[in-house]
């Protein structure tokens, strides 16, 4: 797919989602992004129960907004747009936190832990979330490629590549639990390196287009 074909199936999803019945549509986008926004909200400082909550009111809000959605890339990318809804549910989940804690503060004796009033959720406001953001969405990004990847070349090719470079197994062991030789292996690898290294590249031209 070249730079406007990933563009426009981008801007056809979204399109897909104005229609709250199209289940199809709901499920392909949440397939595509809730790992990449769990992942952060987890590496941002939230629990795991924290982090669902934050994934499920983010589609809600997405939701919300279709039906007036406009796709113009020219007020900004699709991944700044997503950021901004994930970060909005992460302020209202420390907003509540916060509340909470406070009111159990004022409910507790004056034997209770000094640190409750003071202990608090990770600021969402915290400037080191736009990096954390963007190394999520490259491994979110590589992740997209290796499945384009995989529609391109043999199943033996693919777990090889899979073995040998992403989970990094000794070549020896690679050759003996996969039935196959060195020489298939480093063509395996060249073969997935070479294609995965080109879908990226046009992923992240077609975000650059955004």
């Amino acid at each position: 797919m070249d730079d406007s074909a990933l563009f426009a199936t981008r801007q056809s999803l979204l399109l897909r989602l104005k229609d709250h019945a199209d289940q199809e549509g709901w499920r392909e986008f949440f397939d595509t992004y809730w790992r990449m926004i769990y992942a952060f909200c987890l590496k941002a400082g939230l629990t795991e129960v924290e982090a669902e909550e934050v994934i499920q009111e983010t589609m809600i809000s997405v939701a919300n907004k279709m039906p007036e959605f406009t796709y113009d890339r020219t007020k900004g990318s699709f991944k700044a747009w997503l950021l901004t809804i994930v970060r909005r549910r992460m302020v209202d989940r420390h907003r509540q936190e916060s509340r909470w804690k406070r009111i159990v503060a004022q409910s507790t004796s004056s034997e209770a832990p000094t640190g409750l009033e003071t202990e608090g959720p990770p600021d969402p406001h915290r400037t080191d979330l736009d990096l954390l953001w963007s190394s999520e969405w490259e491994g979110h990004l590589i992740q997209r490629a290796l499945q384009q990847v995989r529609e391109q070349v043999s199943e033996k090719q693919y777990l090889i590549y899979e073995m040998h470079v992403l989970r990094e197994v000794p070549l020896r062991s690679v050759v003996t639990n996969l039935q196959t030789t060195a020489v298939s292996v480093y063509m395996a690898k060249h073969r997935v390196g070479k294609l995965l290294r080109a879908e990226l590249s046009r992923l992240k031209q077609a975000e650059e287009l955004e």
